[in-house]
């Protein structure tokens, strides 16, 4: 989940999206195969809210005039047909309140 910002230049510039990024649903199977990569990058870049490439779902997003929800929602492997899922994160964006704030 990123923060977007019209001016990266500007540590102070206000948020005017918010970017959800869902995971594979089965690429690269059961590795764990990112993480090592990505996560050091991640301090690196104050705007990457939520990162965990390493699970495999996909995202559920509900919405209204008031919020937009989304749920992370992960498996624990993709190589048994009847894995269990599970809401691994939630986020929301509130109507008019750019950002977005894990529940």
């Amino acid at each position: 989940m990123n923060d977007l910002k019209a001016d990266y230049e500007n540590p102070d510039a206000p948020v005017v999206a918010t970017e959800f990024v869902g995971t594979s649903i089965s690429s690269n199977g059961d590795c764990i195969c990112y993480g090592p990569y990505y996560g050091p990058m991640i301090p690196f870049n104050p705007d990457i809210k939520f990162f965990d490439g390493d699970r495999r779902g996909y995202v559920l997003c509900k919405l209204d005039h008031d919020e937009w929800r989304t749920d992370l929602r992960m498996v624990p492997t993709v190589s048994t047909r009847d894995a269990p899922v599970t809401t691994f994160a939630s986020f929301v964006v509130e109507d008019g309140q750019p950002g977005a704030e894990q529940v």
